[in-house]
């Protein structure tokens, strides 16, 4: 099962993320133990004003800390005589003077004040879920996003926290989650924080299950973030492909019109460097069936890029070297070496040669990697480590005991031979069967027939 919430790294601090209230908002007193801000029974509230309107007063002055107060007072008002069932107003003016809260945090005893910071944040947050209309609290959300998503250069990890605070205020098939989740992952990017966002992403099929986002936001989440993970390093590479890979399918039922969209060119040229040059990437029928490959493929521009994917889809070591040959400006225009391709290409070409086979020799092996026999073991070392055969080489004969290989494609001749296989399964069960069947009518025929009682 997914989580439904984000769990902020906060070791240092032990901040409760704000209650769901039911009922009216009295029960934001319980804030008090937050906010400790004023005397006696004072509502949370009251507490929070009067610890903003010290932050205005350090930061803007005297005039702009009255102005406040006189605001504040004016809607506390309207507060009593609505019996505190509107905070949209106090909502907006303490939002309205949270934009430097950040550069409020000095340097010296920061943790104390990024603790009153997170409290003031909580505030926020219950007085948010106290909103009765949609339009309220969309303009609310879309506000606090604001606010938490400027400078990236100001406190970024209690930022980051204060969203995943956001996030988790509301239940998870409401809206509002995906436009907040979509701020975290764009800011922990911007901030250089996306590695905090990382284990959430293992969840994120179920969570767009919960948001029932549509076509565009699916494909902008996956693009996104495909760009962030990449950015990470040549370590998630691996991660940034298959979530590029989840975009372009997102293209597989779509119109002309979407396919030829800004960005979606550039993107699947990446797509294709990717699988050219990831070791592990070793299927290429799934890629080449995508809209977006088969219409770069009629860009002449970028034909030959897909040519070389075909290559590896199907093709052997001497097919490479006359496609490089042929096209050296393409491995230079876009990075690609030659040896790791060769290396790939290799690898894959003894899977073909493997396929539909228990046993070969090392001497075939060599032939059809184009390799001396001296140097193929550690070919088919590294082709079984790697799960392109699974296998073992059998060295006093010189030969590959193969057990399975890596399908490189699957189109109508593998399909007749598994049609095949299958059918001689299938005879050779109902053989099994019969054979068993005739020895049970055999054995009961030749054991001793049971003599009723009483007879003489």
């Amino acid at each position: 099962r997914s989580p439904r919430a984000l769990v902020p790294r906060s070791p240092a601090l032990d901040v409760p993320p704000p209650p769901h209230h039911e009922g009216g908002a009295r029960s934001l007193g319980t804030m008090a133990v937050y906010i400790n801000y004023g005397e006696g029974e004072a509502d949370a509230v009251v507490q929070g004003a009067e610890w903003l309107k010290d932050i205005i007063q350090s930061q803007q002055g005297a005039d702009a800390e009255a102005a406040f107060v006189g605001k504040f007072k004016e809607l506390q008002v309207g507060l009593e005589e609505n019996e505190y069932e509107n905070y949209g107003p106090v909502l907006n003016l303490f939002l309205d003077n949270s934009e430097d809260l950040f550069g409020a945090i000095p340097e010296s005893r920061a943790d104390e004040r990024i603790k009153e910071v997170e409290s003031f944040f909580a505030l926020l947050l219950s007085m948010l879920l106290m909103l009765e209309e949609t339009e309220h609290v969309d303009k609310g959300t879309e506000r606090l996003c604001k606010i938490l998503t400027s400078c990236k250069n100001q406190q970024p990890e209690l930022k980051l926290r204060l969203l995943m605070n956001l996030y988790n205020t509301f239940p998870p098939s409401v809206e509002h989650r995906y436009r907040v989740f979509k701020c975290i992952v764009d800011y922990a990017a911007k901030a250089k924080l996306f590695d905090q966002v990382m284990p959430y992403l293992e969840y994120l099929d179920a969570w767009m299950a919960d948001w029932r986002l549509g076509l565009e936001d699916k494909r902008t989440m996956f693009r996104d973030i495909a760009t962030y993970v990449r950015d990470l390093g040549t370590a998630k590479r691996v991660e940034a492909f298959q979530f590029l890979k989840r975009y372009h399918q997102l293209f597989q039922e779509a119109a002309d019109g979407d396919i030829k969209a800004e960005g979606v060119e550039e993107s699947t040229v990446e797509l294709l460097k990717d699988a050219v040059q990831i070791p592990s990437v070793i299927q290429f029928d799934d890629i080449l069936n995508f809209k977006t490959v088969k219409a770069l493929a009629k860009n002449a521009k970028h034909q030959s890029l897909v040519e070389l994917c075909k290559v590896f889809f199907s093709g052997t070591v001497n097919d490479l070297r006359d496609f490089h040959k042929k096209n050296e400006a393409l491995f230079k225009q876009h990075g690609l070496e030659i040896q790791e391709a060769m290396a790939k290409i290799k690898l894959l070409s003894l899977a073909t040669l493997a396929q539909s086979r228990s046993e070969m020799s090392l001497a075939e092996v060599a032939q059809g990697l184009e390799e001396n026999v001296e140097n193929i073991e550690p070919w088919v070392v590294r082709a079984i480590s790697e799960g392109v055969i699974d296998g073992r080489i059998d060295q006093l004969n010189h030969k590959v005991l193969v057990k399975s290989a890596f399908q490189r494609k699957f189109e109508q001749d593998e399909w007749a031979f598994l049609e095949t296989k299958l059918t001689s399964w299938i005879d050779n069960l109902e053989n099994v069967i019969k054979f068993i069947g005739e020895q049970k009518v055999l054995q009961q025929a030749g054991s001793p027939q049971p003599v009723a009682a009483g007879a003489a």
